[in-house]
């Protein structure tokens, strides 16, 4: 294969996984380790990490380290052919880093897979674990749990109702419905470890959401904190208040 077509190639693989490619795609694709290393040496691709590498044009981007952890799980496979029916799911901090929630250090990253893994890479810890599907999501090209799955995976792996306020709270603020019925039932099994009566997950979410300030009294605050907006509720209760016994008499006596 010549030059020119081996870097074709090369870019055909890296279009559609954010600019990188595994030696075993390479590969796949007839290009030897030895095409990838003289690659690497005269710059024009970067290695991130054992067996990915990233085209020497393509921008740094704040998710690349995990991306390549994660294309490296199974570095035979295109990302797209991954993301169909993931065989690795970004969970807990490394998925609060994808949802840009929290500030916990996503290190090692955590990955879930549905079968037992070792690995002795410090920068990868795997958990083999069923996920219900509807606590999986595609964000940025990457497989990760939910931010409710993640919420509730954050509770049971640091266990600082603090810090996963912190998290709840932002995961409100990005412009997203937060599914409250699914993240109570993902906490349920957590209740008893935090003083609540087993499996009631909403007394444990009602903990979290006062924590973060997201309970009702606290909204309230915020609404009423406002001049307009506290007029304007004002008027609305005056209009649908039922009137004082006093008025009543005094619109009788009117008649």
């Amino acid at each position: 294969m010549k030059a020119a077509e081996i870097d074709a190639t090369l870019g055909e693989i890296s279009a559609g996984q954010w600019g990188m490619l595994t030696a075993h795609q390479a590969r796949a694709r007839g290009i030897n380790r030895s095409n990838l290393a003289h690659r690497e040496a005269d710059g024009r691709l970067e290695r991130l990490t054992h067996g990915v590498y990233r085209q020497g044009g393509s921008p740094s981007l704040p998710l690349d380290d995990l991306r390549a952890a994660w294309l490296s799980t199974n570095p035979e496979k295109l990302a797209y052919e991954r993301t169909a029916d993931p065989d690795v799911v970004i969970g807990s901090a490394a998925a609060a880093l994808v949802h840009e929630i929290g500030d916990i250090d996503p290190l090692p990253y955590r990955l879930i897979t549905r079968d037992r893994r070792q690995t002795q890479r410090h920068e990868i810890a795997y958990s083999q674990r069923s996920l219900d599907a509807q606590d999986v999501t595609v964000r940025d090209g990457l497989p990760v749990t939910t931010v409710e799955r993640t919420i509730a995976d954050l509770l049971r792996d640091y266990g600082d109702i603090s810090l996963v306020a912190d998290a709840l709270r932002e995961a409100t603020r990005k412009d997203r419905t937060l599914n409250e019925a699914r993240l109570a039932q993902l906490l349920a099994p957590l209740a008893e470890r935090y003083g609540h009566p087993e499996g009631k997950g909403e007394a444990l979410l009602n903990q979290l959401l006062t924590a973060a300030g997201l309970d009702v009294v606290s909204r309230a605050r915020r609404v009423l904190q406002d001049a307009a907006l506290a007029e304007a509720v004002q008027e609305i209760l005056a209009e649908v208040a039922p009137p004082s016994p006093g008025r009543v008499r005094a619109r009788e006596g009117h008649k």
